[in-house]
């Protein structure tokens, strides 16, 4: 089944609703029935005076406003709620243009598991332009909630893929089938480049049903040779003045535009001024034909009236001086048949847009004069037009630039019979191949074969349009049992706990591993302090903190618990409980320090916002403050480098999100963890039998890989539990670090009563954990960007 849900486009009495709903269902169609200030809120003031410049790179000061913004909410809203009324689960959902960029947000707040595509049938500005948007965030979230975002040109995705770095700092990848793809939450989003067209068969059956209706010879003729079939409807739509023009026997080039000043028809009339003052010989024999439609959807253009004014004083200025060689004119709409009958009036169409994404009608210009049998045509078009991209038998031409466009009518006027065929031919091999029903089938076939995706494996995050997240998870991925854990805790004997700092233990804070800082030490909350004096107090346990700040630090913060292990610098420096600190890696040569030094404060001085964080283990060139474009490429160099001038030491050069790495190899969170269980394990003791492993980021992800690696990743003893609903190597996770400390405090105080025995606080935490519609997530969800 195709069920199209769209505005009806007319007011309807909301009596009538009903009814009108129940007749369209014969026609596969479902209304949203809008309330008409509601409407024009959304469309004029919100679609068309502000998303439309903005995507069209215009950028118009004072335009947005928050009522517009809360109207085009409240009809994206509208749309989700009826979209949802019929949705089936094995449907595909298709969402078009710039109108409904929020729908997909809406609804997979109601369907996790929806397929759902987005096609934009407008141009996709450049970054800083969209950037200029007030409600950024909100659109391109939203946006990147689809499953597949198509765009009418490679130039417009990658305007997209800029936007999606710069402002969200995602990356992107190549897939074969010549796709590209954005990794967002854990999901994959799949964009696709398409080009659509015209239906030939409709087209046909448009010029057939003209050819039928005909009574006599035309009403004009398109060509001297070719003599056209007019239905009377046609001739009268179009007037006397317009028939007497296509049937003067004079060359006439064509141009049927909006009336809007992103259509440049000024500088097309300018271009046409210049032409006939510099090659008079035009100025017989030579006609422009310029028609102007003055509403879009039946919705009058804001700035119409500007834009005829200026056209008009214009043409009275070419008429004054070369009488007879321009007929303009001005109509609030123009029927499709009357719009066939100029193209077989036109033997030359000229478009001069400063900015178009969709404009079909030098398709249909082509193909209809195919169709009739009248010799090829040729098109002039602007290079800042979609198609002139693809139809290739065009001449291209910068409308910014007269001189070239007077160049390019001249070429075109002159062109031989032989060469306008060859470019018609080609032109029309094109309209044949992409067509819209192939378009469509392949848009289709491309969200179907997107990856299917389970309930269970989504979670909902975050509330309003810039914060919510659908994130995509692991199978098997879910909250830790807080129970089970506390059962697992109090039957065994010989216990390790590894728990990071930042963000696990205290909130996350995006400047602690800045070296920079010249803080002297981070406050550890004492309720922190206290659970884990007692936890370390016990025999049977043994605690690790494994943080990536200096010594210094981390002394000043959990030097005073006793028995604490603490591991430095990702484990470069390590002690365990009160004894001497050690090195992970003993005898290391540290003279590629002053190697690695000299290349990173060299592009330092050449990136701006760049900086180099020294520590005992590892020296990063940190990019994550300069030019998202220009810092990645600058870190491909400096990773180049390090790795050529570094090759003879043993060092690892690693990149990650915002900085590049040089460390000694073997070095990191997952190797320390590894040697702390091989340490409570070593000397005769015996083997643990409860393993807690918790950290919130990046760096963590390796302690989880190298323990499961170590113990197995189902083995019974060990509990592995990221900070943050968000993909990651670990077995579960809890929801931020007020939990980590809620779960530590329970077993400090039940962790020696019988197994068995539950609080009441265990499953209240337990209930915490679940999964929830959205939110729960605060600072622990910060660092979701650290995993990409």
């Amino acid at each position: 089944r195709v069920l199209w849900i769209g505005c009806p486009g007319v007011a309807v009495a909301e009596a009538d609703r009903a009814s009108l709903t129940e007749a369209l269902v014969h026609y596969s169609a479902v209304p949203v029935f809008l309330e008409p200030e509601t409407q024009k809120v959304f469309y004029t003031d919100f679609c068309r005076a502000f998303l439309w410049p903005v995507f069209h790179n215009v950028i118009k000061a004072g335009a947005y406003s928050h009522s517009a913004w809360r109207a085009y909410c409240t009809v994206n809203r509208q749309f989700a709620d009826k979209v949802v009324e019929v949705y089936e689960p094995s449907d595909l959902i298709w969402a078009h243009d710039y109108h409904l960029l929020l729908l997909p947000s809406f609804l997979l707040r109601r369907h996790r598991t929806a397929h759902i595509g987005l096609f934009l049938h407008s141009p996709f500005p450049a970054s800083d332009v969209f950037r200029s948007v007030a409600v950024r965030e909100e659109l391109l979230r939203a946006m990147l909630h689809a499953d597949m975002v198509g765009f009418l040109l490679f130039e417009y995705t990658r305007n997209f893929l800029s936007c999606c770095k710069r402002m969200l700092g995602l990356e992107y990848e190549f897939h074969k089938g010549g796709y590209l793809g954005v990794e967002y939450e854990g999901r994959h989003v799949m964009l696709q480049v398409a080009t659509f067209g015209i239906s030939p068969p409709k087209l046909e059956a448009r010029l057939a049903a003209m050819s039928h209706a005909a009574s006599g010879r035309a009403a004009f003729h398109g060509h001297a040779h070719a003599p056209l079939a007019a239905p009377t409807d046609c001739a009268a739509e179009l007037g006397s003045a317009i028939a007497q023009v296509c049937s003067s026997g004079r060359v006439v080039v064509g141009g049927v535009d909006y009336l809007d000043r992103l259509k440049g028809v000024a500088p097309k009339m300018l271009a046409w001024e210049a032409l006939l003052r510099d090659y008079p010989h035009y100025r017989n024999g030579h006609v422009l034909l310029q028609v102007c439609v003055g509403a879009r959807n039946k919705i009058h253009i804001q700035e119409a009236g500007q834009v005829e004014a200026e056209i008009t004083r214009i043409v009275e200025r070419i008429s004054a001086a070369y009488p007879g060689t321009v007929h303009f004119e001005v109509r609030s709409s123009l029927s499709p048949a009357a719009r066939l009958q100029l193209w077989a009036g036109m033997g030359m169409l000229v478009g001069t847009q400063l900015r178009e994404a969709v404009n079909v009608w030098p398709l249909e210009y082509v193909y209809s004069r195919h169709l009739r049998g009248l010799p090829a045509g040729v098109l002039v078009l602007s290079e800042f037009s979609g198609f002139a991209r693809v139809l290739n038998g065009g001449l291209r031409v910068n409308p910014n630039s007269q001189k070239e466009l007077v160049e390019a009518l001249d070429t075109a006027l002159r062109m031989a019979p032989a060469e306008r065929l060859a470019r018609g031919l080609k032109d029309l091999a094109h309209i044949q191949r992409c067509t819209l029903e192939e378009f469509a089938n392949r848009f289709v076939t491309d969200l179907k074969a997107t990856q299917t995706k389970r309930e269970e494996d989504f979670v909902s995050v975050g509330f309003g349009l810039s914060s919510f997240r659908m994130v995509g998870m692991g199978a098997g991925f879910k909250p830790l049992d807080v129970v089970e854990s506390l059962d697992k805790f109090q039957r065994s004997s010989h216990r390790a706990l590894l728990l990071d700092w930042g963000g696990t233990l205290t909130p996350a804070d995006a400047g602690l591993y800045d070296t920079r800082d010249s803080t002297d030490g981070h406050v550890v909350p004492q309720r922190v302090l206290n659970a884990l004096q007692t936890l370390c107090a016990d025999p049977k346990n043994h605690v690790m903190i494994l943080s990536g700040l200096g010594k210094e630090k981390v002394l000043a913060a959990f030097g005073s618990v006793p028995n604490l292990s603490l591991a430095v610098e990702h484990g470069f420096t390590y002690r365990v409980q009160g004894g001497q600190w050690q090195q992970l890696v003993h005898g290391v040569d540290t003279s590629w320090r002053s190697v690695a030094a000299s290349v990173m404060q060299r592009y330092c001085t050449v990136t701006h916002g760049a900086y180099v964080l020294s520590k005992g283990s590892s020296m990063a060139w940190n990019f994550a403050d300069s030019d998202p474009e220009f810092g990645v490429m600058q870190a491909k160099e400096v990773q180049f480098a390090l790795q050529h001038v570094l090759s003879a030491f043993p060092v690892v050069v690693r990149t990650g999100k915002g900085y590049v790495e040089a460390c000694l190899k073997d070095v990191n969170k997952g190797v320390m963890a590894e040697r702390f269980v091989d340490l409570c394990q070593g000397g005769g003791a015996r083997p643990l039998d409860f393993v807690l492993c918790i950290g919130d980021d990046s760096t963590d992800e390796l302690m989880f890989g190298h323990l499961h690696q170590k113990l197995g990743k189902h083995a019974r003893q060990l509990l592995t539990s990221t900070v943050g609903r968000k993909p990651s190597e670990a077995n579960s996770y809890l929801n931020d670090h007020g939990e980590v400390l809620e779960l530590l405090e329970l077993l400090c105080t039940h962790g020696n009563h019988p197994p068995g025995s539950q609080p009441a606080a265990a499953s209240s935490m337990r209930r915490m954990a679940a999964p929830v519609a959205s939110g729960g997530m605060s600072a622990s969800y910060q660092n979701l960007a650290a995993l990409g």
